[in-house]
């Protein structure tokens, strides 16, 4: 079957009218109407009701277009991984990165860096439950992230453990207690990390929250700590709860304090999808962390 006469196909099934779909395809009517009767004929059975100018699909034409529709975005899909390979100057190694492990990550680059000296590095980074997709996938080759939430298949090393710590502006508090409880923080406007899908601290601070019978005030929730810290410093008059990790830059005009509550440390592991073949690199990146 030929992919040029089911992106017409497609493309006439977008659009409901041969003429409407000519243009977008920047050609005559006549040779698209030509090509829609050869894919036809080939297939013995009409793919479109006519109704005037209007076409639908059959119940034909709707199952090829659901098929044809994954052969081109496979097609295309294909495209761009053999663009990539061919354009890369050597070996890559694709390495994932959650923003709650920026910092820790960031401080030992140069390790990585002479480590992995033979290959180029790309990072994709993203929230833990988008980079088990990737994992998954074998779009990248290993991920420093929290735990994933589906382990089987996984390679797992556990690296560190960051507990939930609040950030407060001092303007707004000239003095805070050692350790806050949640009493303390309801009453303030919260920025809070939560993971994208997936069950997570987030769900368990709320869960904490009511059970003492308190209604806590979630001004924004994010899986990018980054983003958080950076309306603190932008002025935000409230408190984030974030990993004790990702404070270390946050300067003197911050209270950075432990929480009285419940709830799970945030823990940074190193993950790859299970086989022998990815021993040699898992070996490798804990040498990196370890240094």
């Amino acid at each position: 079957m030929d992919l040029k006469r089911l992106h017409y196909f497609c493309t006439i099934a977008d659009q409901g009218q041969i003429s409407r779909a000519a243009r977008v395809l920047h050609m005559a009517q006549p040779p698209l109407s030509q090509r829609l009767r050869e894919l036809e004929e080939e297939l013995g059975t009409p793919l479109f009701l006519r109704q005037g100018r209007q076409l639908q699909l059959t119940d034909a034409g709707r199952l090829l277009y659901r098929r044809a529709r994954d052969i081109l975005r496979s097609v295309d899909a294909t495209k761009e991984e053999v663009i990539r390979a061919a354009t890369q100057a050597g070996p890559t190694l694709r390495i994932g990165l959650t923003p709650t492990s920026r910092a820790l990550w960031l401080s030992r680059f140069e390790t990585l860096r002479a480590l992995f000296q033979d290959r180029q590095i790309g990072l994709v980074v993203g929230d833990s439950s988008y980079l088990e997709h990737l994992l998954e996938t074998g779009q990248i080759d290993a991920a420093f992230m929290q735990p994933p939430l589906h382990p089987e298949n996984f390679r797992i090393q556990r690296l560190a453990s960051s507990p939930p710590v609040a950030v407060l502006p001092r303007r707004l508090h000239g003095t805070v207690p050692r350790r806050l409880t949640l009493a303390d923080l309801a009453p303030h406007p919260l920025l809070l990390l939560r993971r994208s899908f997936g069950v997570s601290t987030y769900e368990r601070l709320l869960r904490s929250f009511h059970e003492l019978g308190l209604t806590p005030n979630v001004a924004l929730y994010s899986s990018d700590v980054s983003l958080l810290l950076e309306l603190m410093r932008r002025g935000f008059a409230g408190i984030a709860v974030v990993p004790e990790s990702e404070t270390g830059d946050m300067g003197e005009d911050y209270w950075v304090r432990p929480l009285e509550a419940d709830l799970p440390d945030y823990h940074l592991s190193l993950v790859c999808r299970s086989g022998e073949q990815d021993a040699a690199l898992v070996e490798r990146l804990l040498t990196f962390w370890a240094d």
